[in-house]
């Protein structure tokens, strides 16, 4: 008996989520995005973020789009990679070096944003705006 393949559908579930940033200093390296679904490594520890990308900045904004991400709990975090070295660049004494922003715009005195500090819920197709200074 000869078994007919059948293709997958593609999956539908999934949504679209659109994030905006502005607050660049300049255009020079890139925007790095990540995206996370969970505290662990929040928000520096991107190998820990679910999904990351690198776009370019013009005119001191930058757009991406993650497609097709299941309904959910997230947070969003951006770094201004202005030398293209794909890390956070800090000076010893832990101070960053480079423009961050996160989801909801938090910006804690004296330590890094918390997961639960920039969460949100995707349910259905959303854009964020992101500030980073």
């Amino acid at each position: 008996m000869a078994h007919a393949h059948i293709q997958a559908e593609p999956d539908k579930t999934g949504v679209k989520l659109i994030v905006r940033i502005a607050g660049f200093p300049n255009d020079r390296g890139s925007a790095g995005i990540a995206l996370w679904k969970a505290p662990r490594g929040f928000p520096e520890d991107i190998e820990h973020a679910i999904r990351t990308i690198y776009v370019s900045i013009h005119n001191h904004t930058a757009t991406t789009t993650f497609e097709g991400v299941a309904p959910g709990i997230y947070a969003v975090t951006v770094l201004h990679d202005q030398n293209d070295n794909r890390k956070f660049d800090k000076n010893p004494l832990g101070i960053p070096r480079e423009a961050w922003g996160v989801s909801g715009n938090v910006r804690p005195r004296m330590r890094a944003p918390r997961f639960a500090e920039a969460r949100f819920r995707l349910e259905k197709d959303l854009a964020i705006d992101i500030r980073v200074r």
